[in-house]
Parts: structure tokens; C-alpha cells; sequence
């Protein structure tokens, strides 16, 4: 799976695409460039959330081997 980075440069420059030649493009080319534009943004927010959630754990594992330690 790709970064959230990743996929927001790629939803950076197809946003650009998208506005230089939106117009001059056949209906049916907008729609799919629009679809996948739309496709990018959702994958980038899931990949977001799940980059989040992988970080958050070890962060609580950390904080709580730290405390646990010196009491024993």
C-alpha cells in the first residue's frame, strides 16, 4: 500500500492535469479523471487513519514499559 504522501502527490499533480485541460477534454475523459482524483483522496484518507493507528500503539506500549520499570 502507498503512503499517504504518496498518494497525495499523485492527487497533487492529477489535480493539476485536471485544471490545465479539464475543459478542452471530452466529457467522459473529465469523468474518469474525476473519479480517479476522487479515488486518490479516499485512499490517501485510509492511509492516513491506518498510519495513524500503527503509530499510536507503540507510542502507549512505550509509555507504559517506561512507568512499569522503575516501580518493579
Amino acid at each position: 500500500m502507498a503512503t499517504a504522501g504518496q498518494l497525495k502527490s499523485k492527487a497533487d499533480t492529477l489535480k493539476k492535469k485536471i485544471s490545465e485541460k479539464g475543459t478542452s477534454l471530452p466529457p467522459q475523459r473529465q469523468r474518469q479523471l474525476r473519479k480517479r482524483l476522487k479515488r486518490l483522496q479516499r485512499a490517501r484518507r485510509t492511509a492516513t487513519a491506518l498510519e495513524a493507528r500503527a503509530k499510536k500503539p507503540a507510542k502507549e506500549a512505550a509509555a507504559e514499559a517506561a512507568p512499569a520499570a522503575p516501580q518493579a
